[in-house]
């Protein structure tokens, strides 16, 4: 339960980081540059297939141009609507 729970977190995550990059215009180039970060890792992110650290969270957060809060908000309520 435990671990699903964890995955739809990584799911939201990889939903809200996409929508926002996208709303910037952005490529995941751009973004992963930005974050410090590999460009397929990001795309991992974004697919719910990588467990990025805090560090990473906090990098994808300011690359989209988001306080770090802002961004953990943004999985929780999607988080809440997916449940």
């Amino acid at each position: 339960m435990e671990e699903q729970i964890h995955q739809h977190l990584y799911t939201c995550l990889g939903e809200v980081v996409n929508t926002r990059r996208k709303r910037l215009k952005m490529s995941q180039k751009e973004l992963a540059d930005k974050a410090g970060i590999d460009r397929v890792y990001l795309s991992n992110v974004e697919h719910g297939k990588s467990k990025p650290s805090f560090g990473t969270v906090a990098g994808i957060a300011q690359g989209l141009k988001l306080r770090y809060s802002r961004l953990v908000g943004e999985c929780e309520e999607c988080m809440k609507k997916t449940a």
